[in-house]
């Protein structure tokens, strides 16, 4: 469920380091002191590739052109399955938000990719424990149901000594506003008893960031809403029993030497 125009035409613009700026000071802040060269994969707009070319030697990875304008760095346009470097040849391989939004065979070439560029580290940020049926959307046009950031996994912290095995885990911290967890079997609930205008509560997602594309058919929609009884009252129950969390996991892994 990947496609790339909708990178080439996201607003890379909106990511700026005013919202990201205590995330990117701690990750700096675990950043090992014997690094010197660091690859960004899946940088996006550089916001966080250009704070760290100020310390490190930095390559900026990703496959949108729109996105590298904004890299200052130095950068590479290429899909993160399949970079053309040589091994072991950065001390440390970083990625922020990008194995959520990754297709199954992606995924697990990107995670050979990262261990074959890393000399040493492996640094990954992730949304932490998340529930991507948390927000499915339907597209009004093809009628695919699919989450609306276009989140295809959610990570826990054990999950990385499994795609992991040559590396030890010597940093781990989550981080960010806390979000609320949403229990899989309410999910279940409203998807068969409410109807999908009502799965998202407005409050949800910002009024100015409503448009959304389906990365299948290219349709794009404005995020309707419509409330629902049964839905608030399903709300209601999570809020009670589900706790919030803070956004981000961190990881940093080291290569066993």
């Amino acid at each position: 469920m990947d496609n790339k125009i909708i990178y080439e035409n996201y607003n890379w613009e909106s990511l700026n380091r005013n919202k990201l700026g205590p995330k990117i000071q701690k990750i700096i802040e675990n950043i090992p002191p014997d690094v010197q060269s660091i690859i960004d994969i899946g940088c996006g707009n550089g916001v966080i590739t250009n704070e760290l070319a100020r310390k490190y030697q930095v390559l900026g990875v990703d496959r949108s052109k729109s996105a590298l304008q904004f890299v200052t760095s130095q950068k590479l346009e290429a899909s993160c399955d399949n970079i053309p470097i040589p091994s072991q040849s950065f001390d440390m391989v970083f990625s922020s938000e990008l194995l959520e939004h990754l297709p199954d065979e992606i995924f697990q070439k990107t995670i050979q990719e990262f261990k074959r560029i890393s000399k040493k580290y492996i640094f990954i940020t992730v949304p932490n424990r998340e529930n991507p049926d948390k927000l499915l959307i339907r597209c009004p046009q093809c009628k695919y149901i699919f989450n609306r950031p276009n989140h295809l996994r959610s990570f826990k912290s054990e999950d990385f000594a499994i795609l992991f095995p040559e590396y030890k885990k010597t940093t781990e911290f989550t981080f960010g506003k806390p979000v609320r967890y949403y229990h899989p079997a309410l999910l279940k609930l409203k998807r068969k008893w409410i109807p999908s205008n009502s799965w998202i509560p407005y409050f949800w997602i910002d009024k100015n960031n409503r448009t959304t594309i389906y990365p299948r058919c290219n349709h794009q929609f404005i995020f309707p809403y419509k409330f629902h009884p049964l839905g608030f009252l399903i709300d209601s129950i999570n809020v009670i029993i589900s706790p919030k969390r803070p956004y981000w996991l961190m990881v940093l892994l080291e290569k066993n030497m």
